[in-house]
């Protein structure tokens, strides 16, 4: 292992003044400070991470907190994002779980990490160590949910539901549908734009037009329309709760002959890439993960560089609406 008294002697100068090189610190001549560290990369040298955080406080570590299963591809998409963007800032990721503690204390372990800082982009926002962590020191930005006082990301999940709804209406749809996820932040803000763009374009919504649903099962959601199907004042389309889901009700139904958009019309949520490449086509909304990504960075490092001025921040990311072909 190179250490930075063997670089020290190449270059003929003192352990200090190649440390200070190394670490951007020193007022040398930039002759001398290039040589030093083309000599160090030459070497095969590496920091050790671990005195750099002792000398620095900083660890360019941050923790990704994500406690469902990581298979919906969303949350793919923004971990991509995200990495990027870590990349682009110096960062490492490393996903932070709760250490064995049956409290979940996430806050312990990120201290005991030497984390710089934590996203939290899904979890019990009800918990008591996640609302710990996001009100701790610790710099932490939640996405897709907002506590008073943090920094948090969000998709703009109100007006886009209202996007949705204004494009289906505009094609001649009276008789809307909406199947809901799961409880939480992101439900509330969909279902409170689903009803105020209905009630301002004269929408009568039926109670049993409104369903409690699961993000990312289809077999639920085309359960849910089979029965909606089923009434007598029927609804003419079922807006889904995301594309997975869409998709996948979307293929059980015309297993047993009911045809969409000719029977049913349908639209998701998210914008995957596999909505674009089916036929139909999804009609849907394109969540904006580049922006996200980039907006929970631009966060995280004004909290860690800035922590004595930072003032946290809630910001909405809008998306996009996609017209595919699954409303008639």
């Amino acid at each position: 292992m190179v250490r930075l008294k063997d670089i020290a002697e190449v270059c003929g100068v003192s352990v200090a003044t190649v440390s200070r090189a190394l670490n951007g610190l020193t007022n040398e001549n930039r002759e001398r400070t290039s040589f030093i560290c083309q000599t160090a990369h030459d070497m095969g040298y590496y920091p050790n991470a671990a005195a750099r955080t002792l000398k620095t406080s900083r660890s360019n570590n941050l923790g990704i907190l994500y406690e469902d299963r990581m298979n919906h591809e969303y949350f793919s998409s923004l971990f991509d994002e995200l990495r990027r963007e870590a990349d682009a800032h110096g960062y490492d990721l490393t996903f932070l779980g709760h250490g064995g503690n049956t409290e979940t204390n996430y806050y312990e372990h990120a201290r005991q990490r030497s984390l710089d800082g934590v996203i939290v982009v899904q979890a019990d926002y009800d918990a008591a160590g996640i609302i710990r962590l996001a009100t701790s020191s610790i710099p932490t930005v939640i996405v897709d949910h907002t506590y008073d006082g943090c920094d948090c990301v969000t998709s703009d999940n109100r007006t886009s539901m209202e996007q949705i709804v204004r494009h289906v209406h505009a094609r001649g749809h009276q008789r809307i549908a909406f199947i809901q996820g799961e409880k939480g932040a992101v439900s509330r803000e969909r279902l409170a734009g689903f009803y105020k763009v209905c009630a301002e374009l004269g929408i009568r919504v039926p109670v049993e037009f409104v369903r409690e649903g699961h993000f990312h099962n289809p077999s639920d959601s085309a359960e849910i329309i089979r029965d909606l199907m089923q009434l007598d004042d029927r609804p003419t389309c079922v807006l889904c709760p995301d594309d997975y889901s869409c998709l996948g009700a979307l293929w059980l139904l015309e297993a047993q002959g009911i045809r969409v958009p000719e029977d049913i019309s349908l639209v998701g949520y998210d914008g995957i890439r596999m909505s674009q490449m089916i036929t139909p086509r999804l009609t849907t909304y394109r969540q904006d993960t580049v922006q996200i990504a980039k907006k929970v960075f631009s966060l995280i490092t004004d909290a860690i560089d800035s922590p004595e001025t930072h003032i946290p921040k809630q910001i909405t990311v809008s998306g996009m609406l996609v017209e595919g072909e699954t409303v008639r």
